[in-house]
C-alpha cells in the first residue's frame, strides 16, 4: 500500500510539473501551449455534485491535501532532520507533514459544511487517524455568520492562514507555544462592515483530543477585531488586526492527548500589507504565564517577493524572549531532534528562513525549499542551541 501511495503522488506531481509545464495563481499558462482548462479539469476530478438551482443540495464535494518535505539540519552536537521523525508519519526520510481527506457541502443555499479527516500515510494500522475538522456554518450575510463543531483554533494572523495556503514549512515557535489545538465549538464572526471592519467571538472546549469533546478542561474564548483599510492608502491591499485568547484551565491535559497552552491570556497584534510583487506581514505577541509558567513576548516578520506569478521568495524573522530561563522551547520539528539538545529551553530565541516557492497550480500545487537558522540562549539545563536547517517539499490541495 505504501509503494501504491507514493506512485500515485509522483504520478499527480508528474502531471502537475512535466505534462502540464506551470500555472499561475489565476491558472494562466507559461512556457508549453496548453488549454488554461486541462490543469483546472484536473482538479476537477473530486466534485461529486453542483446545482446551484438545487433545492436542497448545491454543492458536494471531496477535498483533501499531502504534504510532504524533506528536512536535514544540524549543529554542534549533531545532526537531526525528518528522518528522526516516528515511521508512522513519515517515507523513508521524508516525512508527510498533512495527508488528509474530507467532504465539503452547501446545503440550502446558506449552510456549509466543512470536514477533514487525518490519514495515516502507510495506511497502517488502520486508514482513519483522526478528525481533524468538521463544522457547520449558517452565512446569513457577510456581516454575521454562525458556525459550530470542530476547527482548528486561529489564534493569530498566522494561525488563520490555512496550512494548504501557508507560505513556509512551518509556522513560527511563538505560534506554536501559543497554539491551542483543534477544539470543538462554536462561533460568530463578520466582515465588510462600514466598508472594512471585521470580526469574530468564539468560545471552544479546553479538551483537546482526536475526536469531538465534551466540555472537561475549561474553555477557550477567542476574540478578534480587525479593519481592512485598504481603501485609505495606496497598497495593493492592507489588514489590521487584534486577537484575544483567554483560557480559563491553562495547562489542562486529558488522558493521552496533548496539553492545553499554559497561558490565562494571549495577545496578537498584526499588520499585513501587499503592493506590487512586495508583501509585508508583522505580528507582536504577549502571554501570560500561569501555573509557574513564565509570560513570553516575541516578533515576527514575513517579507516576500514575486519575482512572477509562479516563483516567490519567502523570508521570516523571528525573536522571542521570556524573563525566566525556561520560558521559549526549541521547536520539536525539527530542531528538537538533535542529539545535544539539553533541556530544549531558554530565555531567547531567533530564528530566520529564506526559500523559494515555485506554483504550479497556485496554492493547489507547489514546490518549496529554504533554509532555516535557529539559535536559543539556554538556562541552567543547557538548552543552548545553533543550528541550520535545510528543508524541500511538495504540497498538493484540492
Amino acid at each position: 500500500m505504501k509503494g501504491i501511495l507514493k506512485t500515485a503522488a509522483v504520478l499527480w506531481a508528474g502531471a502537475g510539473l512535466f505534462e502540464f509545464v506551470a500555472a499561475d495563481a489565476t491558472g494562466s499558462w507559461v512556457g508549453r501551449l496548453a488549454e488554461a482548462s486541462e490543469m483546472d479539469r484536473l482538479w476537477s476530478v473530486p466534485a461529486i455534485y453542483q446545482d446551484e438551482a438545487g433545492p436542497l443540495l448545491q454543492e458536494l464535494a471531496l477535498q483533501g491535501s499531502l504534504q510532504t518535505q524533506y528536512a536535514y539540519g544540524s549543529d554542534d552536537s549533531g545532526n537531526y532532520g525528518s528522518g528522526d521523525m516516528p515511521e508512522n508519519c513519515t517515507w523513508g526520510d521524508t516525512e508527510v507533514r498533512r495527508f488528509r481527506l474530507g467532504l465539503k457541502a452547501r446545503l440550502f443555499e446558506h449552510l456549509k459544511f466543512h470536514s477533514l479527516l487525518d490519514l495515516y500515510p502507510d495506511i497502517s494500522p488502520r486508514v482513519y487517524k483522526r478528525t481533524a475538522e468538521a463544522y457547520f456554518t449558517w452565512t446569513f450575510a457577510d456581516a454575521f455568520n454562525v458556525s459550530a463543531g470542530k476547527t482548528e483554533l486561529k489564534f493569530s494572523r498566522e494561525q488563520e492562514i490555512s496550512s494548504r495556503d501557508l507560505l513556509v514549512f512551518e509556522r513560527s515557535q511563538l505560534v506554536n507555544q501559543l497554539y491551542g489545538g483543534e477544539l470543538t465549538g462554536a462561533w460568530i464572526c463578520g466582515k465588510n462592515i462600514g466598508g472594512g471592519w471585521l470580526y469574530e467571538i468564539g468560545a471552544y472546549s479546553n479538551d483537546r483530543s482526536d475526536e469531538l469533546s465534551g466540555l472537561e478542561g475549561g474553555t477557550m474564548i477567542l476574540s478578534k477585531i480587525g479593519c481592512n483599510y485598504t481603501k485609505l492608502t495606496t497598497f495593493d491591499s492592507a489588514l489590521a488586526q487584534i486577537h484575544h485568547l483567554h483560557n480559563t484551565d491553562p495547562g489542562y491535559v486529558s488522558t493521552g492527548n496533548p496539553a492545553s497552552p499554559s497561558y490565562s491570556d494571549s495577545f496578537a497584534i498584526s499588520n499585513e500589507l501587499t503592493k506590487g510583487p512586495y508583501g509585508l506581514t508583522t505580528e507582536i505577541f504577549w502571554a501570560d504565564g500561569a501555573k509557574g509558567h513564565p509570560d513570553i513576548f516575541g516578533i515576527t516578520a514575513m517579507p516576500t517577493y514575486s519575482f512572477t506569478k509562479e516563483l516567490q521568495l519567502i523570508t521570516t524573522f523571528q525573536l522571542a524572549t521570556s524573563p525566566q530561563e525556561n520560558g521559549m522551547s526549541l521547536p520539536t520539528r525539527y530542531e528538537g531532534q538533535t542529539p545535544g539538545a539539553g533541556d530544549q529551553s531558554g530565555d531567547l530565541y531567533f530564528a530566520g528562513y529564506a526559500g523559494l516557492n515555485y506554483y504550479f497550480h497556485g496554492q493547489k500545487l507547489k514546490a518549496m525549499s529554504g533554509v532555516k537558522y535557529t539559535g536559543m540562549d539556554g538556562g541552567a539545563g543547557g538548552g543552548d542551541f545553533n543550528g541550520w536547517t535545510f528543508l524541500s517539499g511538495l504540497r498538493m490541495a484540492f
